[in-house]
């Protein structure tokens, strides 16, 4: 059997007594299936594996497969508790000596298109305009992540829908508003529309001859004052002027009088939010005496000949972020050319992420010449200069400029740090550095991470990061029976935020990553407090950092959060197979094969109405040899959080009674329910390596290869022993992994 297994590659020299016991225990438990004609899983162990990195990989997937009961599967009885530690021992010992000797290499990483939620967070922090990119279409994952290059798609449908986009910021940069000369829009009265029918409108005026009401549309560019100016005139009569009454979107302003019979213009101030309005002007007073002695006071009437809305009218507020932009263009220029230029050379740095060649700002400022030359005044040429550097390539995609296996160039390196820790744009700091060259210094690359981890872009890996690896995105589209679960849209975004809170405090507070798992604590608005049954101090949108002490500790870490425990629930009901297999997946990194065909579903469906039914058809499934290798696991770990229902809310009987939420993992562990099954994942180092794993993916764009996972389940075992690791150790891990650089 040595022979046969040397052969294969299997085994390495040294750990010569190891070696011996593991061969007798391969020979007996694994052969069978994994050679001798079977092949199991596409794994041969007769097979000899190509290389070191090889050879280690398969020794590594054989471990985990063992560790988690999985092969030989533990149902069929077989290896003891104690074999299975002498297996996964060695196996530890032997990468433990091995993979440091590995080489430091990488493969290269597929273009990546920015996603839509990295181009709205790029175009924000460079000029602090917030586009809408729902517009956009929806981004592939890849991995479980919207980053991942092999996975972007380009179409002309991105193309058309940037292109506006990147028309509609540069109109926002270069808005070309001057308080001093207003933009004015004039809307004579014979042309907007009459309410009622007691008036009439004529050539280019409206006379109100009794009480009526006109109004007109219009679009506010953006937040801020407006003055409405009224040219009104009336025809008296009684003992008071004629009274017409202004009114923004239904809500009155103040009533005005027009005591001359000759037109007048009357001006009102009001402050607007960006978008569509209705302004309305009504003639409120009407009067009529037939027999009053003067004729001419008999009848008052109102004469309304045009509505001017000008403005904005207050001064605009610069954004902080696009502050650089300014300071480059109040520069002293000699002409229109040199003004140009100027834009050109200070933007095209920063929105392509490195330096700029000089003939590619020579090119850009020929074109904004030619539209200047053509009629065009400076301020349209500037939009344009801005939306061609937007819609360019060098902006849209994530280039990288390197040979294979050579590391990237120090603007590259800048551009990954950016989008890992801020789903962004680099800053001109970390641009500065890179141009000095200065990345290539381990310390300086530290240095950054720990500035930009301190800046609150990195809340960003919350919302980003962690909301594509816990799920939390689906949310919005998770569809839940109404008439059993409330599950509105202001009761989703309280659920995916309370999550997000807890990865951030658990980032910035360099807690324990286990702690997302068990935590003592969590974050509550009023909602959320009053759908868990919890206490909520603070108003009512506030979120309120809470302590759980008691039974409700159980709701501390994630697998607490109403968030996963809808997104693992059916529409109807819960689901302990969909929350088992999530846990597989994104804990444990040990996602279990696909179902064979006919085998997703139970055989009577609607016939569950409660935890006991539920059970009870889990039990039958299990008894299916093809189910039982991954629903021996996964059941238990999903069954353990039944007494929580489809929304995250604690029950403790259903139609069924009281709920049982025991069950035992494959390796004899007891589990009486979520308090349990939280110790049992953060017990597990597996744990920590998914999450190494996952920012692996989310930074470098594409899946691990062997070798690296080989590298990164090595030192992520290092920094276990060393006690507690936080989401900055694992940072670090990645970004100094030559994978990243």
């Amino acid at each position: 059997m040595r022979r046969l297994l040397t052969a294969a590659g299997l085994l390495l020299t040294g750990l010569a007594a190891q070696q011996d016991a593991v061969e007798v225990l391969v020979e007996d438990y694994c052969i069978s299936c994994h050679g001798e004609g079977e092949v199991s899983g596409g794994l041969d162990l007769t097979t000899p594996a190509r290389g070191k990195v090889a050879k280690l990989w398969r020794w590594s997937r054989i471990r985990e497969r063992v560790r988690a009961f999985e092969m030989p599967p533990a149902h069929a009885g077989g290896m003891t508790v104690e074999e299975r530690r002498q297996v996964t021992g060695f196996v530890d010992r032997l990468l433990e000596r091995e993979v440091p000797s590995l080489p430091a290499r990488s493969e290269p990483v597929t273009v990546r298109r920015l996603s839509r939620y990295q181009w709205r967070n790029s175009v924000f922090d460079l000029f602090g305009v917030d586009q809408d990119v729902d517009q956009f279409p929806a981004d592939d994952l890849g991995y479980g992540f919207d980053s991942i290059g092999e996975a972007l798609t380009f179409s002309t449908l991105h193309l058309e829908k940037y292109l506006a986009a990147a028309n509609s910021v540069a109109a926002e940069v270069f808005h070309g508003e001057d308080p001093d000369a207003p933009t004015r829009k004039k809307f004579a009265g014979g042309g907007m529309r009459l309410i009622s029918e007691r008036g009439v409108t004529f050539g280019s005026g409206a006379l109100f001859f009794t009480n009526a009401t006109i109004e007109q549309d219009f679009q506010a560019p953006r937040e801020g004052v407006y003055r409405l100016r009224i040219l009104a005139s009336a025809q008296q009569a009684g003992d008071e002027p004629a009274h017409m009454l202004p009114a923004l979107d239904g809500a009155p302003l103040e009533v005005i009088a027009v005591p001359d019979a000759d037109p007048r213009e009357f001006a009102v101030e009001v402050r607007l939010a960006a978008g569509d309005h209705k302004v309305a002007v009504s003639f409120i007073n009407d009067f009529y005496d037939p027999e009053c002695p003067d004729r001419s006071r008999r009848d008052r009437n109102l004469n309304l000949e045009a509505v001017t809305i000008e403005g904005p009218v207050d001064p605009r507020v610069i954004p902080a972020q696009v502050g650089w932009l300014h300071e480059a263009l109040n520069v002293v220029v000699e002409d229109d050319a040199a003004r140009l230029r100027s834009l050109v050379t200070a933007a095209l740095p920063r929105i392509w992420r490195r330096a700029a060649d000089p003939a590619e700002v020579e090119r850009l400022v020929r074109a904004g010449a030619r539209r200047v030359q053509a009629g065009e005044g400076v301020l349209e040429a500037q939009r344009f200069l801005l939306t061609a550097a937007l819609t360019s390539p060098n902006f849209l995609f994530r280039t990288e400029r390197r040979r294979r296996e050579a590391a990237i160039q120090d603007y590259e390196l800048a551009t990954r740090l950016s989008y890992f820790l801020w789903a962004s744009a680099p800053d001109e700091a970390l641009l500065r550095r890179a141009g000095a060259g200065d990345l290539r210094r381990p310390e300086a690359v530290i240095e950054e991470v720990d500035r930009m981890l301190s800046d609150e872009r990195a809340d960003r890996l919350a919302t980003d990061f962690a909301g594509q690896w816990l799920e939390l995105r689906s949310i919005a589209t998770t569809h839940l029976d109404p008439d059993r679960f409330p599950f509105d849209d202001t009761l989703r975004r309280s659920l995916a935020r309370e999550t997000e809170l807890l990865f951030s405090a658990v980032l910035r507070e360099q807690r324990d990553v286990r702690e997302l798992i068990d935590a003592d604590f969590t974050y509550l608005d009023a909602r959320l407090a009053d759908h868990y049954g919890l206490q909520h101090q603070g108003a009512v949108d506030e979120f309120v950092r809470t302590p759980l002490r008691g039974a409700a500790r159980v709701r501390g870490g994630i697998l607490g959060h109403g968030s996963v425990l809808s997104v693992t629930s059916n529409p109807t009901r819960t689901s302990p197979v969909k929350r088992g297999k999530w846990i597989l997946d994104n804990l444990l990194g040990q996602s279990p094969p696909p179902p064979p065909p006919g085998n997703d579903s139970f055989g009577d469906e609607a016939a569950i109405d409660g935890s006991a039914t539920l059970r009870e058809q889990m039990a039958a499934h299990r008894e299916r040899s093809e189910c039982a290798v991954c629903h021996v696991r996964m059941d238990a770990l999903g069954l353990s959080m039944e007494r929580f229902d489809a929304v995250g809310r604690y029950r403790a009987t259903d139609s069924a009674g009281l709920i049982d939420a025991s069950s035992e993992l494959p390796d004899g562990s007891a589990l009486a329910g979520l308090a349990d099954l939280k110790q049992v994942i953060a017990a597990d180092p597996a744990f920590v390596r998914t999450v190494a794993h996952k920012l692996f993916v989310y930074a470098v764009g594409r899946d691990l290869r062997p070798l690296d996972r080989l590298r990164l389940d090595h030192a992520v075992a290092a920094l276990l022993e060393s006690g507690e690791v936080t989401l900055r150790d694992l940072i670090l891990l990645i970004v100094r992994d030559p994978a990243f650089r």
